[in-house]
């Protein structure tokens, strides 16, 4: 297990309850010295220490086991390959000992420098790169705050489950002669098309895809009309109507959710608001528990999750990221939508593995790979440049829409989760995980990583300078500097 150095957590706290170095050494029974080198990350905080701060404190101490050390250096890593940055020469050792010594200004620092991004790209699209209609794009920094908002609450959020299950158990009929708890029933849609009729007066229309175009729903508020579009298979068209419902009737339980909602731009409320109605919609689908027990049961078999519960591989494993419960957990794994140009369109970090806020991922990772090989699903077993040890479980997902006026766009899913959780998982029976094991070396993104002899490197790691030889030429893009 790696060290806990999280001081400037157990600082943070001590500041907060307004209480002594030596009141605080003295409830937790060491010496105020011992305490002031835990807080300065000279030494880690011990399972033990963990265990009496949250018998003396009442607190949940997952917040001090919690290491975010690997992030903030990740996120930093990209700030300093920024161009702006280019005449900088920041080495990761250099950020290791920034983010050890204060991880608070780490983050002011991030916090700096996304709001000037927002303000570059704001500039950018005003003077020529506008989006529809002439406004501005500033999408990518509504995307980072409903990313925070996530990583906040551990993607979980229980006023939404209990809203859920209520709702679920409006629109359930269990199938006859079957039980419920060893056969949950898919999601009725007829069922909630009636539901949401009569506790709403809104109607639900499937509609030809020559009318609805490009748009996959749409609420006709004054005639008071649902319009789904055809092109949708029928999970996704229980989602979609789910999300719409949400978001005309649930105000109540999302918006006090969204913290700092006053302060928000419109763009960013919006987007949290879609982003939480698609997690209701997801938990009426696939209820927490019997989702949960069916995940071991079939050691986290997706396809056979997926049509127990009637929903699509995306679903399913988008459903797997928020098994975080205080009583019930899952095994938390990130999540990664990726296009066949490498583009990430969803992100969910999870269990210390982190993606790249501004750029692509590795071309190593087996992700990239999903689209040779439509509807297989590929495993992995990979090291991270800071040692940790993963499992990555990737395959392409179907395309949504099927138009002949247009392709298609396609994307692959994976998930991802620490090694260790090989043997509760189906697609890792035929790795080997024990101490002869083969890891594949995986990064992040180019940029935050030190593996200078990789031939499919993109970029220079930030603290390195390029070397130009005309009598030699090696694999790769890059000769690196090592001195």
């Amino acid at each position: 297990m790696d060290k806990i150095l999280a001081g400037h957590k157990l600082r943070r706290f001590r500041q907060t309850i307004d209480l002594s170095q030596s009141a605080m050494a003295e409830t937790l029974g060491i010496s105020p010295s011992y305490l002031n080198l835990l807080e300065h990350n000279q030494r880690p905080l011990t399972a033990a220490i963990l265990l009496k701060i949250g018998s003396s404190f009442n607190i949940n101490v997952m917040e001090f086991a919690e290491d975010d050390t690997h992030s903030l250096i990740n996120n930093l890593s990209e700030i300093f390959t920024d161009p702006v940055m280019s005449e900088e020469r920041v080495t990761r050792r250099d950020l290791q000992d920034i983010v050890t010594a204060s991880p608070n200004v780490s983050r002011a620092i991030i916090k700096m420098f996304q709001a000037y991004r927002s303000v570059r790209d704001e500039l950018e699209n005003n003077v020529g790169a506008q989006g529809a209609q002439g406004v501005p794009l500033v999408l990518s920094n509504s995307v980072e705050h409903v990313r925070h908002m996530l990583e906040k609450n551990n993607n979980y959020f229980a006023a939404l489950e209990d809203q859920a299950l209520e709702l679920r158990n409006h629109i359930h009929t269990p199938i006859k002669g079957v039980s419920a708890k060893s056969m949950p029933q898919d999601t009725d849609f007829n069922a909630l098309i009636s539901y949401i009729h009569n506790r709403l007066g809104i109607s639900v229309r499937i509609m030809p895809t020559d009318i609805m175009n490009n748009n996959l729903r749409r609420y006709d508020h004054h005639r008071q009309e649902i319009l789904i579009s055809e092109v949708l298979r029928r999970p996704q068209r229980i989602f979609h109507l789910l999300v719409q419902y949400v978001l005309i009737e649930q105000n109540q339980v999302i918006n006090p959710l969204i913290q700092d909602i006053d302060t928000l731009n419109e763009q960013t409320i919006s987007l949290m608001r879609i982003t939480l109605a698609g997690y209701f919609a997801a938990a009426v689908m696939m209820p927490y528990s019997l989702f949960l027990q069916a995940a071991i049961s079939f050691r986290y078999d997706i396809d056979l999750l997926s049509r127990r519960f009637g929903v699509t591989f995306e679903q399913a494993c988008h459903r797997l990221t928020t098994l975080n419960g205080p009583t019930q957990k899952g095994i938390p794994f990130a999540f990664v939508r990726i296009d066949d140009a490498g583009n990430i369109s969803k992100r969910i970090s999870a269990a210390g593995i982190n993606f790249a806020l501004h750029s692509g991922a590795c071309p190593k990772w087996s992700v990239h790979r999903s689209f040779r090989t439509p509807e297989k699903t590929l495993v992995q077993a990979a090291e991270l440049p800071n040692g940790q040890q993963v499992l990555s479980i990737a395959r392409a997902v179907p395309p949504l829409l099927t138009s002949s006026t247009q392709p298609a766009p396609e994307f692959a899913i994976a998930l991802g989760c620490e090694l260790h959780h090989a043997n509760d998982i189906v697609y890792a029976d035929h790795l080997e995980t024990g101490k002869h094991k083969q890891l594949e070396p995986v990064g992040v993104n180019c940029s935050v990583c030190e593996r200078l002899d990789c031939t499919q490197r993109s970029q220079p790691p930030i603290g390195y300078e390029l070397r130009f030889d005309s009598h030699m030429r090696r694999v790769g893009l890059y000769d690196l500097e090592t001195n």
